[in-house]
């Protein structure tokens, strides 16, 4: 029996593929393609330019016109039977025979199609994840060889390290710093006995808030055994389990999400990076720990042409990168907009960590190298390292920062690491001008705007209070504004969040308070926690109302007062600039003189 396969088998194969499949002439025109590449198109396709996107026609000639025989592949728009402009891989193959010498072999792979499927699965693999309970699990394990005990939470799609320490400075930790609820101690001790001592198989119980930050304590059960690994190392391996309803769990969930990740790249939000980075460099004095910043070059750009969702696509992808090349030697976090910051603790030999910048850099250059026709998507990165750049955070962020912006002056897509010898003269005068021109480039601008008030206060009161108070509220970045009035001070008014607690300021009557104000008309506290053991009263009051920085100001006179007036920050502690209170003082003044004119 002759095997011989016919071309018109050959032809019939083909046409019966589902991938779409054709062959050109070096001038685009098609001779033969299959029934997937004409479904795609809607029609017979007679040459690619009629179904090439305009943009792309000039491009795609010389594309195949250039051909050199060895496989290659291009990122093209192509017009499908539904009229849309869609993202297209085009490869070309070898040449299809001797006697057809001038022809091209193609095949098109819509790269959105894959896109959309690839999220498909993915919904499907969360669903099926969530069904069987593995949704953000979170697991443990313990090597005996080198004494670390490390926590991973499990996402749908990721890994994220929670805890990776020597277990006694671990079990230091979570003991001395009230992760561990007092009558559980005991328990928790055991537990790391018991994984210490390689116990083949154990199960036990404890209230901590290890997972919530010390936030919220929740019960959670450890189950752990002894895993032989292929090369015949045993290692401690288990799950964690809240025992909780499932409405106590989600809340804790949802806390756990907010508190930790940042909703949009699902890397560390700000607030946790940034206390990562804190402890690293308080208890690894020996080892050198490195921030790396890094921002989207030209991003901008992407925005204003693209749209704001496709630019967020754009971070997203970013995050996901640096995780995946960062791996377990740093962890990244997202401290606003494009910006993003590594931290890398324990690779001491710097050619390493060049080499790891190097590869950021290349990586993400690569992940959007097809995706822009007139736009490549590039990163800069400054750095800085203990001990040599200097020992607390603040100092090697700023050194960071100073190296990030060299790198964009210098013409972006590159690392910058911070070197006395060529840094620090002109960080150091950068951050006298900074300084200088930020506080008083601010503070007139204040200045400016209070003058306009002023001036709209003799025509309407009420309108220009309001319009002082909003502004206030936006420009500060407060939490809430709020004015208790009258004889029992009972919250009268108020912008942003509604303040926990009573919704009176009774505190403001007793003696502790009219000592807080030292013989003034308000009072800036910048850390309320502070205020516990001087003025615990108004202390009591302020943690009621979940309010860690808070400016009051009595309206009238301390003899007689009619109101108080305060700005508050509820998120976090910080310092009032000194034209903040001013404001806030002429706010209160204000609202005397409406006060004063209505009742007379």
């Amino acid at each position: 029996m002759d095997n011989k396969v016919t071309e018109k088998e050959k032809y019939e194969i083909v046409h019966k593929m589902s991938r779409r499949i054709a062959s050109v002439d070096k001038y685009c025109a098609v001779s033969v393609s299959n029934k997937a590449f004409e479904e795609y198109f809607g029609c017979i396709v007679d040459t690619l330019l009629e179904v090439v996107a305009p943009q792309d026609k000039e491009r795609l000639i010389n594309f195949i016109d250039n051909y050199d025989g060895t496989a290659k592949s291009g990122m093209f728009k192509f017009i499908n039977a539904q009229g849309e402009e869609r993202y297209n891989h085009l490869f070309v193959y070898q040449q299809r025979g001797a006697g057809n010498g001038h022809m091209r072999d193609i095949e098109l792979v819509d790269v959105e199609s894959i896109e959309e499927a690839n999220k498909s699965l993915r919904d499907d693999v969360a669903k099926h994840k969530i069904l069987l309970g593995l949704d953000r699990e979170y697991t443990f394990t313990y090597n005996r060889d080198n004494n670390i005990f490390s926590m991973y939470r499990y996402d749908v799609d990721s890994r994220d390290i929670i805890y990776k320490a020597d277990i006694d400075d671990w079990k230091r930790q979570m003991l001395t710093e009230g992760y561990i609820e007092k009558s559980d101690k005991e328990m928790f001790t055991n537990f790391v006995s018991e994984v210490r001592s390689y116990t083949q198989t154990f199960s036990t119980k404890f209230k901590t808030s290890m997972r919530t930050y010390n936030k919220v304590m929740e019960t959670l059960r450890f189950i752990g055994t002894v895993m032989t690994k292929s090369d015949g190392r045993k290692i401690v391996v288990g799950r964690v389990i809240p025992e909780t309803d499932n409405r106590s769990y989600n809340q804790i969930s949802d806390m756990i999400e907010e508190l930790q990740f940042d909703s949009l790249t699902h890397v560390y939000n700000k607030k946790t990076i940034t206390a990562y980075a804190v402890k690293c460099l308080k208890e690894e004095k020996n080892n050198r720990v490195t921030i790396a910043i890094l921002d989207v070059d030209h991003f901008k750009k992407v925005n204003d042409v693209y749209g704001h969702m496709y630019g967020d696509k754009i971070l997203a992808r970013v995050g996901r990168k640096l995780k995946e090349v960062v791996g377990e030697d740093g962890v990244v976090g997202r401290i606003g907009g494009d910006e993003f910051i590594i931290v890398f603790n324990g690779i001491n030999d710097e050619h390493t960590l060049r080499g790891m910048l190097r590869a950021i850099r290349t990586q993400i250059k690569w992940e959007f190298v097809d995706d822009f026709e007139d736009l490549t998507i590039t990163c800069s990165i400054g750095a800085s390292y203990s001990p040599n750049n200097g020992t607390e955070y603040e100092e090697l962020f700023k050194k960071a920062d100073y190296c990030l912006y060299v790198a964009k002056e210098k013409g972006r897509d590159r690392y910058v690491f911070f070197r006395d010898d060529l840094h620090k003269e002109s960080y150091e005068n950068s951050l006298n001008v900074k300084d200088k021109n930020v506080n008083d480039g601010r503070e007139m601008k204040e200045l400016r705007f209070l003058s306009g008030i002023m001036e709209e206060f003799a025509q309407d009161r009420r309108k220009a209070v309001d319009e002082l108070l909003h502004h206030m509220y936006d420009s500060f970045k407060l939490d809430s504004i709020n004015l208790y009035w009258g004889h029992n001070l009972n919250r009268a008014y108020y912008i942003g969040v509604e303040l926990g607690g009573s919704i009176s300021a009774g505190y403001v009557n007793t003696e502790e308070f009219r000592k807080l104000l030292g013989g003034k008309n308000h009072v800036a506290v910048g850390f309320v926690g502070r205020q516990t053991d001087i003025a615990p009263e108004f202390g009591m009051a302020m943690r009621e109302k979940r309010v860690f920085s808070t400016v009051q100001c009595i309206v009238g006179t301390q003899n007689n007062v009619k109101g108080i007036f305060t700005i508050d920050r509820c998120k976090e502690s910080s310092q009032w600039a000194e034209y903040e209170i001013e404001m806030a003082v002429v706010a209160a003044s204000l609202i005397n003189i409406i006060a004063e004119s209505e009742n007379n």
